[in-house]
């Protein structure tokens, strides 16, 4: 199958999509963020349990 709007003369700008090891390295992390949604995950599935098993 060919693609009629196919256009070879497009460069592809390597840098908008590549990540370099420092990027990562430096990042810095929402602890806080994070444990606020790992916390609400498992209240939610606590929750929902209780309430699968009243139905019963």
């Amino acid at each position: 199958m060919e693609t009629t709007n196919h256009n070879p003369d497009i460069l592809f700008d390597k840098d908008l999509y590549t990540i370099e090891w420092s990027d990562i390295e430096n990042a810095e992390m929402d602890y806080e963020n994070y444990l606020n949604d790992i916390e609400n995950f498992f209240r939610e599935d606590f929750e929902n349990e209780l309430s699968e098993e009243d139905i019963y």
